[in-house]
């Protein structure tokens, strides 16, 4: 990957707030169940807060593929921007969360006023293929890296 885009992907992760996130089902169907979480960036790595008690935290623990995408609302096609990015979740190891939860609340302040939330858990998801999508150089334009 080149260094240039490897830091445009780190930059834009950190300018927004919220991806949607795509878990694999657990029934027998293998149903994709999707829902929006707001998340931080350590590098290309991707943390989420979740209660163990959701469909997603329960789908991820069962099969730790997932997909994502992190973008833009732009009315202009031409202005789309955004991430696509197939990965691997993992609960964070407690000994490690206090980490997370600093970085949270360098971008979120707001995480040091909530209440104490026991069945919570830190995600760490990361990247295995990534595609930045840049419309601005042309209808469809992706940049594809392979982590």
């Amino acid at each position: 990957m080149s260094e240039e885009l490897r830091e445009k992907v780190i930059s834009y992760m950190k300018a927004h707030f919220y991806l949607s996130l795509a878990t694999v089902n657990t029934d027998n169907l293998k149903q994709p169940h999707a829902g929006s979480v707001v998340y931080v960036n350590n590098g290309l790595d991707l943390y989420f807060g979740t209660s163990a008690k959701t469909q997603k935290f329960i789908n991820l623990t069962a099969n730790p593929k997932v997909a994502l995408t992190i973008d833009d609302f732009a009315a202009d096609w031409a202005e789309i921007r955004g991430l696509q990015i197939e990965g691997a979740a993992q609960v964070v190891k407690e000994e490690s969360t206090a980490f997370v939860y600093g970085i949270f609340a360098e971008k979120f302040p707001v995480i040091k006023n909530l209440p104490p939330m026991p069945d919570n858990r830190f995600i760490k998801i990361t990247p295995r293929k990534l595609w930045m999508l840049d419309y601005g150089k042309g209808f469809g334009h992706r940049d594809y890296l392979e982590l």
